[in-house]
């Protein structure tokens, strides 16, 4: 399976028509994902409980993010399935108790690559089932850039970038500020439609959203930040002497207090400073193709930073080149993986 590309979903119109393309091509996937979750609740939860907390964060999403919705609407209408319940699954926050997701960024740029351009590079860690449902979105919605974006079912984007140069990519925090707002997940969706980097961090900063991803946006002048947040703080980290990492904690000294619980985030630490050493190792010398490496390092196996896991695995990597909207994705283990490339057009 490491070795077929990712499913291609295109669409093109307005969010709704968008949506609605996206859900008639997802639908299959869609419908199934939804049945295992059904089965999934721990005890004492219920599906119904599930819905009542996600119209809280709705109200909030249909005030800041109305396009969105429509978009979600659409998904909804094309894959024959419930709004509410396609809503909720972009409320990752109702369900980080029931899993944990990890992943470790790398980035370079000037003088640390090779050729001088920005090279964002990008595990994603999930549950080992979720690589058969990933798809590879590539959508231009509204007035808004033409964007390519991985996603599990077609709903919610894992990382991504677009036609105007904006790459975002990121890692889950475990913060203890969570509250009802816009999900994350609809912030990530916001960043893709960004024209400049300045509206993308805006988009990171939203006032009243429940939570927040450790967001790594760049765009095409090798630009590159780290935007560490919580539900109510947030912390822009700039990209230091052309390389950055980044795992699953928090690193800035003014956000570790935002830390759920600090006694799980060994492994996540390993990893960021495992990244870190690789990337100051080849300092000068980074490619597509040695990130490629880089991506597969075994050092702390099976948790390392191409994660063979029980409970998470890698099931996707992918690397950007952001100057040229150029992009290598692979699924499954970087180890293993065959990766494709793709080119979008300004």
């Amino acid at each position: 399976m490491s070795h077929t590309p990712l499913p291609l979903i295109e669409a093109r119109g307005t969010h709704r028509e968008v949506g609605r393309q996206i859900g008639e091509q997802c639908r299959e996937r869609i419908q199934s994902m939804f049945a295992s979750l059904r089965h999934e609740l721990p005890p004492g939860v219920t599906w119904e409980a599930m819905l009542n907390q996600s119209r809280v964060y709705l109200a909030h999403s249909r005030a800041v993010y109305p396009q969105y919705i429509e978009e979600l609407e659409g998904i909804a209408e094309g894959a024959q399935v419930s709004f509410d319940e396609v809503f909720l699954t972009m409320c990752e926050e109702l369900w980080e108790s029931f899993a944990w997701h990890g992943c470790t960024d790398m980035a370079a740029r000037g003088k640390a690559t090779a050729d001088g351009t920005t090279l964002i590079a990008h595990t994603n860690d999930l549950l080992p089932k979720t690589e058969a449902m990933l798809v590879l979105l590539k959508v231009q919605a509204g007035d808004e850039p033409e964007y390519l974006g991985v996603s599990a079912g077609g709903i919610a984007i894992s990382a991504g970038y677009n036609a105007a140069k904006i790459s975002l990519t990121g890692n889950q925090l475990d913060s203890n500020d969570v509250r009802p707002g816009v999900p994350r997940l609809l912030v990530v969706r916001a960043i893709l439609g960004s024209r400049t980097l300045s509206e993308a961090m805006t988009h990171c900063l939203l006032p009243n959203r429940a939570s927040s991803y450790n967001n790594v946006i760049a765009d095409g002048s090798g630009e590159v930040y780290s935007m560490e947040g919580s539900a109510t703080d947030m912390e822009a980290i700039y990209i230091k002497d052309d390389v950055m990492a980044h795992a699953n904690h928090y690193v800035a000294p003014s956000m570790r207090r935002f830390e759920r619980d600090r006694s799980v985030i060994a492994n996540s630490i390993i990893r960021h400073n495992r990244a870190e050493y690789l990337l100051r190792q080849n300092y000068g010398k980074l490619t597509p193709e040695l990130f490629r490496a880089l991506l597969a390092d075994h050092a702390g196996y099976p948790t390392s930073i191409c994660k063979h896991g029980t409970e998470t695995q890698t099931v996707f990597s992918m690397i950007i080149q952001v100057e040229t909207l150029k992009s290598w994705i692979g699924r499954g283990h970087p180890c293993e993986t065959e990766y494709t490339e793709y080119q979008l057009e300004p």
